[in-house]
């Protein structure tokens, strides 16, 4: 493997990425501080809340429990001293 040459130093910040994390910041507060809630239906306020609840309250996470289940798996070879016909005749006669 070829050993790198140039580009950014590890752990390096990308300016254009925290320069668009600095304007959409700035967007969003400014529009933020310019909505009237009063103004605001009751059906745009419940929609307000149910969008900016994600950002401020994690989702819970589904956790499963599993529970360690041990077993003994035996294996019986009793009914190899039957015959086919045998066992066929059983299966119908418990099927009636």
């Amino acid at each position: 493997m070829r050993a790198k040459t140039g580009g950014r130093q590890k752990g390096t910040p990308n300016k254009i990425s925290s320069q668009i994390k600095e304007k959409l910041t700035q967007v969003i507060d400014e529009t933020i501080d310019s909505l009237d809630i009063s103004l605001m239906r009751p059906s745009e306020k419940i929609k307000l809340i149910q969008i900016g609840l994600q950002y401020i309250i994690p989702k819970p996470q589904l956790i499963e429990e599993q529970e360690e289940q041990k077993f003994t798996v035996e294996i019986i070879d009793s009914l190899s001293k039957y015959s086919d016909k045998q066992l066929d005749n059983a299966i119908k006669n418990n099927q009636s």
